[in-house]
């Protein structure tokens, strides 16, 4: 009872180990993590949209912002270490050992013999001396495995026979793991399970290479004995089945064996853990029909299964180990031994059958005579056969499987160095590693990372441009055009790629960044060819196909917006911006929670941009200001965030808050300070208020604005920066516009539209008796309607009901006017008090201090005498009409700020002469 429960306890251990390997194996294999770290860095490249542009009377300033197009861009990423990793991998080895070891205690005397002498060739390579206990280079690590591991199973062997296997297992697993601690503890070696797990990798290494060479003839005999079984009693002739499939198989073996010396390449050949996994499970087969028909050294016959179960176990757990990391050498170690031993003996077995048991190879009887019972001398002459195939093919390699099994040792060490945070060490490996083997994926590769790291470039770029004169690999090529681009050497970084290209054709890493620098460098045509031969990455070659189309002026074809992803769409919806059109769809803004994300910057900007003025979500103020709160990564994604809620700002029709924004963001952001300054010029203008924005533009221009046209200029002139406007027209070659000339004394001659923006730059801070005068000493009639619309907007609260339709007939005269005859309509029946528009929310009084009717109107719904206080005071940092300071000044009396309402006094008197401010307070007061 108990021996049956250990016996399945410890092959449940070899089951789970053999079962996670391979389920390991699969998830890297299907993952496609083959080969060194590509990631995709999905960048933003801004594209100039219009915001908005009005009419200035005589022509139309435009406001432009940026929008974001992304592109996706492939990196070579950093290898991954995975230290904890491969210390279980290293317990898990160890616990196997201890498996092989228990299974020695239980064969008969001659085996144990050779398993002793195996066991201490394998502890000897086993690289327990490296931890150096008691020193450097002291045996003391062997010493130990000897003791805890030879010691107990010698006296087991020749004193305890009939120990039970329970005892057996707990004294083997028992002092095993004691030595694995005494062995830790005793350490001297920096980071010791690392350093153990690692070096003992080359033990399982000889183990894994010997269960290969057992296996050699496997599924060939596996394959006879298949058929054999199915023809007893049949006597079908199954000589033609056997040819066939052994020659298929033998025939498979030698493409492989082409491939893996350089013969051929290209061709669709299945990976050898899947062909060693076949074998490995028709070789249970074999060896559980062998065990049962031919004398083992063994008593049991499952020991000798358990044996078979633990090598394949330990080949499987090999091949997830150097997947994992990336160990080139012993991945082809272990395939070169696999196809060696497969194709020496499998084609001696093949070829011993055929010759020796051909008569009666059809008669399906004598299976066990012909596989288990043969002949000694022609099995002995097979097997020598098969062993001097498998040294002719060696010899065939150059001996290369001992070149491989050093370097993987090499390579080994050089991880544990990485590991350990020893970079230097590290480094020398590596190249020693590529220096001994050149078909290394990773050892150039992390020797260029190691470099970087040290900020040492010019070596990491020599240390790639060897590894592309020797072994080409496409995340060596990657890196080094990065390294190239980011040392402004773009020729050489391409010359590299289209190279590449000719190693790896189509390739879709290369394929893809070689694009990006033919669009940065202006070449479009060229980056679109390289993407339509592009294979595969299928969604990264849309993306960077449509942000090149739009960002050249390609046209952007309709079945472009189909089956569009996220990162599509907002590429799609920066183009519909770029071309004034409704896209169609919205982005989910809503769900962004990072200000950091690059692609969260663009879903911003590109959806607040596309937002129709009469459509802003109040959640969407919500969100900016919920990123700002976070911690910002860095000052240029804050900035972004910023800018964003600038154009939501305007889209909304907040200009009070728009213009704070604006002053804070010039404040904050000097390098773009000028775009800033001229928003606020833009946006003032548009409101009618010249001194300020002229004070706007000056700036911009200070700050490096150069974008000035002759619509501009009025707003410097007329807004009492004479000089200034002179020195920006001179200095960027922006002509006045005609109807603005100067005599000889640089004044400017009079005209009706001189007197117009004279009227308009007054316009602010005229009195109620000065506007109709300003506007009969017009001449032109666009310029009376334009006045008159200006009026109504901004001083429609110094004139009767009857006036204000007059004035509304005047502006809706001009055909240029008539679309806005809705709004304008509905703005007069605001101020009027209409009850049909009273609660309109596209009327705040609180969201545009310059018009000054809604404002003062807006006082009527509040019931407060503070909130009312508060809504001019609010106005009045922004506008300058009399009729509300006026207000302003009753409201600090009415709520008890008396001083307040002086000093408001005072400041009215720099702009309105005593006899009007006198007559102002005796009409209102």
């Amino acid at each position: 009872m108990h021996q049956q429960l250990w016996r399945k306890t410890i092959l449940t251990i070899v089951l789970f180990v053999l079962l996670l390997s391979g389920i390991g194996i699969l998830i890297l294999d299907l993952d496609g993590f083959k080969t060194l770290p590509l990631s995709i860095a999905t960048g933003l490249e801004t594209i100039t949209v219009p915001l908005g542009d009005f009419f200035t009377g005589t022509g139309f300033i435009r406001l432009n912002t940026q929008n974001f197009l992304l592109f996706e861009r492939f990196v070579a990423g950093e290898v991954e270490q995975y230290p904890i990793l491969t210390q279980w991998l290293g317990i898990l080895t160890w616990l196997l050992l201890l498996v092989y070891v228990w299974l020695i205690t239980l064969v008969r005397r001659n085996a144990f013999l050779l398993g002793a002498g195996l066991l201490v060739f394998m502890l000897t390579i086993s690289g327990v001396n490296s931890l150096n206990i008691g020193g450097v280079g002291t045996n003391y690590g062997l010493v130990i495995c000897l003791v805890f591991l030879l010691l107990p199973i010698a006296l087991i062997h020749l004193f305890f026979e009939n120990l039970s296997l329970g005892l057996r297992a707990l004294i083997v697993f028992g002092s095993g793991l004691g030595c694995l601690v005494l062995l830790i503890f005793l350490a001297n070696a920096p980071y010791p399970t690392l350093l153990f797990s690692e070096n003992i990798s080359l033990m399982a290494m000889s183990m894994a290479a010997g269960y290969l060479v057992y296996t050699g003839q496997s599924l060939i005999s596996g394959i006879y004995l298949l058929l054999a079984r199915m023809n007893r009693g049949v006597s079908i002739k199954i000589g033609w089945h056997f040819a066939v499939l052994g020659t298929a198989y033998l025939m498979l073996l030698g493409l492989m064996l082409l491939d893996i010396t350089g013969s051929i390449n290209g061709w669709p050949l299945p990976p050898f853990e899947l062909l060693l996994l076949i074998v490995g499970l028709v070789g249970y087969f074999d060896v559980y029909h062998k065990i049962n028909n031919h004398p083992q050294p063994f008593a049991f016959a499952w020991v000798g299964k358990l044996f078979y179960l633990t090598g394949l176990a330990m080949c499987l757990l090999l091949i997830f180990k150097g997947k994992v990391t990336l160990n080139t050498p012993m991945l082809d170690f272990l395939q070169h031994i696999f196809i060696y031993s497969q194709l020496g003996f499998g084609l001696l077995f093949f070829l011993y059958i055929w010759v020796n048991f051909s008569g009666i190879l059809n008669s399906g009887t004598a299976v066990e005579r012909i596989v288990y019972k043969p002949p000694f001398f022609p099995y002995f002459h097979m097997r020598l056969g098969g062993f001097l195939s498998l040294l002719i093919f060696l010899v065939y390699a150059d001996g290369i499987v001992a070149i491989q099994f050093s370097t993987s040792s090499t390579q080994f060490s050089a991880d544990y160095y990485l590991a350990s945070k020893r970079p230097v060490e590290a480094t020398v490996l590596y190249e020693n590693a590529f220096e001994r083997y050149r078909k290394n994926e990773k050892a150039l590769f992390v020797s260029a990372q190691l470099y970087l790291d040290q900020n040492q470039p010019t070596l990491a770029q020599n240390t790639l441009l060897r590894s592309f004169e020797e072994n080409p690999q496409v995340p060596d090529i990657i890196l080094l055009s990065e390294l190239l681009e980011k040392r402004k050497r773009v020729n050489e970084s391409i010359y590299y790629l289209e190279e590449g290209l000719t190693y790896y054709p189509s390739n879709p890493y290369l394929s893809n960044n070689l694009a990006l620098i033919y669009h940065q460098m202006n070449r479009p045509d060229d980056a679109l060819r390289v993407l339509a031969n592009m294979k595969g990455e299928e969604s990264t070659r849309g993306l960077n196909q449509l942000g090149v189309k739009i960002f050249h002026g390609k046209e952007v074809k309709e079945n472009d917006f189909e089956n569009a992803a996220l990162k599509d769409k907002i590429n799609l919806l920066a183009y519909a911006n770029v071309i004034g059109e409704a896209a169609g769809f919205d982005l989910p803004v809503d769900s962004i929670r990072q200000g950091g994300n690059l692609v969260n910057q663009a879903m911003l900007r590109n959806q607040f941009t596309a937002l129709k003025e009469d459509n802003v979500p109040a959640e969407y103020f919500e969100i900016i200001d919920t990123l700002l709160q976070k911690q910002v990564p860095s000052l240029n994604q804050e900035e972004s965030i910023r800018e964003s809620g600038l154009v939501l700002a305007y889209k909304s029709g907040r200009v009070n808050d728009l213009l704070r924004r604006l002053n804070g963001m010039a404040f904050r952001f000097n390098k773009n300070a000028g775009y800033y300054h001229a928003f606020a010029g833009w946006v003032l203008s548009r409101e009618g208020d010249f001194k300020k924005a002229a004070i706007e533009w000056n700036q911009a221009a200070l700050k490096g604005f150069s974008q000035f046209t002759p619509a501009h200029l009025p707003y410097l002139y007329f807004g009492g920066m004479q000089e200034e406007a002179l020195f920006v027209s001179g200095t960027q070659g922006v002509d006045f516009p005609v109807w603005m000339r100067f005599d000889g004394e640089r004044q400017l001659i009079h005209n009706d539209t001189v007197k117009f923006y004279q009227a308009l730059a007054s316009l602010p801070e005229m009195l109620g008796r000065e506007l109709l005068p300003a506007l009969e000493g017009l001449e032109t009639s666009a310029h009376r309607a334009f006045l008159a619309r200006e009026m109504l907007l901004k001083k429609g609260h110094w004139f009767s009901h009857e006036r204000l339709d007059s004035l509304l007939e005047l502006t809706l005269d001009q055909e240029f006017f008539r679309e806005e005859a809705t709004f304008l309509t509905d703005y007069v029946n605001q101020i009027k008090g209409a009850d049909s528009v009273k609660d309109n929310p596209d009327f705040s009084a609180a969201q545009n201090a310059y018009l000054t009717p809604l404002v003062l109107a807006g006082l009527a719904t509040l019931s407060d005498d503070e909130d009312r206080y508060a809504l001019l005071q609010e106005a009045s940092q922004f506008n300058r009409d009399p009729l509300l300071w006026i207000e302003l000044v009753r409201y600090c009396r009415i709520i008890g700020l008396d001083q307040y309402a002086s000093s408001n006094l005072a400041l009215m008197a720099e702009w309105i002469g005593p006899e009007d401010l006198t007559e102002l307070q005796l009409e209102y007061f």
